[in-house]
């Protein structure tokens, strides 16, 4: 027998292991003084791009998600102040990194493009183009270019991003994700409304219009801001939220989906833009088979709610305003405003956001009626209008055509999913398409294609509503859900 013994290897010494890491640290240190501050922030933005696509490339589910929440509850007053273009704003930052890293999945081949969309990618393109039209004939502005950086560019490459992350992720990770967002935002609307302040926002000095002594001076006839630069930005981004939790909460009728709701509801009706109340019922006309019943449903709950609001609270300075005539007034003078000011530029327009520069050319005489202060006429108040004078006849038909072309998509999505059976995908695109209308309903009462955390919002949810047709499935029976619509 050998009783021999056998001796295990010694590891070598990791002398020439360690000389090595601290020769390529020293070089590293003396680079970066060499660099200075410039250096040092170039290697953490590295090393957070490289942190955040490997995180995204093996679960780009809730790197969609974080980026979401991060749009929406980041104040829009966050951000590098660099004063040149691109200004870098600290809601966009997530979804900067995720466009930073696309091109790297699709070349490690770590990603499949997803093909069928040519026809989408020309009408970007030609939206794009038709947009920036104006930009080469009338003066520089540089709120316009970062304006127009922000929502039409930002907005494009954010529904082609999301179009091809979404099919990578889990539907109702996303449409909960969605749900949760909106449900968020109403809740702390509430509370601003309530608390009659706005922690974060009360330091904004440079904007008027947000002052926390002009919320608590009107008792809350001031609408809650939340997080976003007007009011309106927040109704129109729970809006947009709005029909993925409503599909929650047809889906599961559980008691978290149903108070989620009823905080949304309260959150919009706190924010008293009555645009977004609109834009939410038009969605919701979507879920019905019968439309005209459905219209006359709705009308009815409103002429109810309406006369219980105005007996019971007629005199409070919220019922003032909502039922102030004015406002109408001096919409209808803005856009007579826009449309002589279209006459003269019928073709491309007077350039982007350069409305309130050239208005005063066209001010004719003015409705008594109407209590308009010419010095704070800034927009037109109209989404449309706005597009068909500011970018023209070609600018208007390339925004319309855009709309048009992803709402037939949609439409055309959801028919197939719910044919082969697929009703979770289906519901979910059947949201998008309600975050579509919601958009464009909203846009008749404000220039919603100005805002950019909505904006950029909207091109998502049709990214993600179209990523969900082209997801790859197993053949899945027909839900409870499913079984219910057939049976009608």
């Amino acid at each position: 027998m050998d009783t021999g013994v056998v001796h295990q290897p010694r590891p070598a010494a990791p002398i020439a292991s360690l000389a090595a890491w601290a020769a390529a640290a020293l070089l590293a240190g003396c680079l970066l003084a060499l660099a200075g501050m410039a250096g040092i922030y170039a290697l953490l933005a590295l090393a957070t791009l490289i942190v955040f696509g490997v995180a995204a490339a093996r679960y780009p589910g809730p790197a969609m998600a974080a980026s979401l929440w991060c749009l929406g509850l980041c104040p829009f007053v966050w951000g590098v102040k660099s004063g040149v273009l691109p200004k870098l704003f600290g809601d966009e930052v997530l979804l900067l990194l995720y466009l930073v890293c696309l091109p790297f999945f699709y070349l490690s081949g770590a990603r499949t493009w997803r093909r069928g969309y040519h026809w989408l990618y020309a009408a970007l393109v030609f939206y794009l183009g038709a947009e920036s039209l104006s930009f080469a004939i009338f003066p520089k502005d540089l709120i316009a270019y970062r304006n127009f950086l922000e929502t039409s560019v930002l907005g494009a490459m954010l529904l082609v991003l999301f179009l091809q992350e979404g099919a990578e992720a889990e539907t109702e990770m996303l449409g909960n994700a969605v749900a949760w967002l909106t449900a968020a935002i109403a809740a702390l609307s509430l509370v601003e409304r309530v608390a009659q302040r706005n922690p974060i926002m009360e330091h904004v000095t440079d904007i008027p219009y947000m002052s926390a002594q002009l919320m608590q001076l009107t008792q809350g006839a001031y609408r809650p801001y939340v997080s976003f630069f007007h009011p309106s930005e927040a109704a129109a981004f729970m809006a947009l939220g709005a029909p993925f939790a409503i599909r929650r909460w047809m889906r599961t009728q559980s008691a978290a989906s149903a108070a989620a709701l009823a905080v949304i509801a309260g959150g919009l009706f706190v924010n008293a833009t009555r645009g977004a109340w609109v834009a939410v019922a038009a969605a919701m006309l979507l879920l019905g088979r019968d439309i005209w019943k459905a219209l006359v449903a709705a009308a009815a709950a409103a002429g109810v709610g309406a006369l219980v609001a105005i007996a019971g609270f007629r005199n409070s300075p919220f019922m003032q305003r909502m039922l102030n005539p004015n406002n109408l007034y001096t919409r209808f003078e803005y856009w007579g405003v826009a449309l002589r000011a279209f006459a003269d530029h019928p073709l491309i327009g007077v350039g982007h956001m350069q409305f309130r520069q050239v208005y005063l050319a066209y001010i004719g005489d003015i409705d008594t009626a109407a209590h308009v202060d010419l010095v704070k006429v800034y927009v037109v108040d109209n989404m449309y209008l706005t597009t068909l004078v500011e970018h023209g006849v070609v600018g208007s038909i390339a925004f319309l055509g855009l709309l048009l072309l992803i709402a037939a998509l949609l439409r055309r999505h959801r028919r197939d999913l719910a044919n082969r059976g697929l009703a979770a995908e289906a519901s979910f695109v059947r949201s998008a398409e309600m975050a579509l209308v919601a958009y464009a309903v909203t846009g008749f009462f404000a220039d919603i294609n100005l805002f950019t955390k909505a904006t950029k919002y909207f091109f998502i949810l049709a990214g993600l509503g179209l990523a969900a047709g082209c997801r790859p499935s197993k053949p899945a029976a027909r839900s409870r859900i499913a079984a219910v619509e057939e049976r009608r």
